[in-house]
């Protein structure tokens, strides 16, 4: 089962809703995570990943990909700085980096300050011997609630455009190791949709067929050249045969 996080409004139980399967099918009820008396799912007590795993790191897609974006952006700007804007370009190391040769990055530029994605991480650890979902779901939803407001303005910039609305309903599309990816709600049920049936696979021929069928094509080539050039040389025959009429005419 695929869990999917509903609008921030929704409540802290109600905000986390549980597909019926594994693929999301038009119509599907999802079921809430929560019971009314509070107590969670049947899943909840699944493996996190398969194979197990004790703990799992946590990142942001959006987050990590609008510093990238960010100092690509910044990139070309002209390095001298005005005199009314002594911060236009300001390169350092890592507000926290104290080793002897430090990394320098692009610190702020242009007004801005540059957008850190490295310390927006949560360390998730399982309390017996694997992670669960409940474990998984109980540390990262709150967590992403509370970066609500920075998700909506991040997800806005990565598109060119403002801050999406307050009222934007956001939803976690997929689980997987590393950087969850954010994104309207809509999307998760396109993101979890059935993949379409393969089409059968044509059958298999042996390299004596592939030879016979690759001959075939030859043959056939060279046989409409064949038919072409003898058209050519026909029309060729005509041309000069109504030239000599022509000129047998004009004597």
């Amino acid at each position: 089962m695929d869990t999917a996080s509903a609008p921030a409004d929704s409540g802290e139980h109600g905000a986390i809703q549980v597909a019926p399967s594994e693929y999301y099918e038009p119509g599907a009820v999802m079921e809430p995570y929560f019971g009314p008396d509070g107590s969670p799912h049947a899943v909840s007590q699944a493996s996190l990943m398969e194979p197990p795993v004790s703990s799992q790191t946590v990142r942001v897609r959006c987050i990590d990909s609008w510093e990238e974006l960010w100092a690509d952006q910044h990139w070309g700007c002209d390095a001298d700085p005005s005199p009314l804007y002594p911060n236009w370009r300001r390169r350092g190391p890592r507000p926290d980096d104290e080793t002897f040769e430090p990394t320098i990055y692009l610190l702020e530029c242009c007004g801005q300050k540059r957008p850190w994605a490295y310390d927006t991480y949560l360390q998730v650890a399982a309390q017996v011997e694997f992670l669960t979902v409940h474990e998984f779901v109980s540390a990262v939803h709150p967590w992403l609630m509370a970066m609500r407001d920075t998700l909506l303005d991040v997800l806005g910039k990565l598109n060119g455009h403002p801050p999406w609305p307050p009222e934007t309903k956001l939803a976690v599309l997929d689980l997987w190791p590393g950087s969850l990816r954010i994104d309207h709600e809509d999307k998760w049920a396109r993101c979890h949709r059935r993949p379409p049936v393969p089409r059968p696979a044509t059958e298999q021929l042996s390299a004596e067929e592939r030879s016979r069928k690759a001959m075939e094509r030859v043959m056939t080539m060279a046989a409409v050249k064949e038919r072409a050039r003898e058209e050519e040389a026909r029309a060729a025959e005509m041309d000069k045969e109504i030239d000599s009429n022509i000129s047998a005419n004009r004597i």
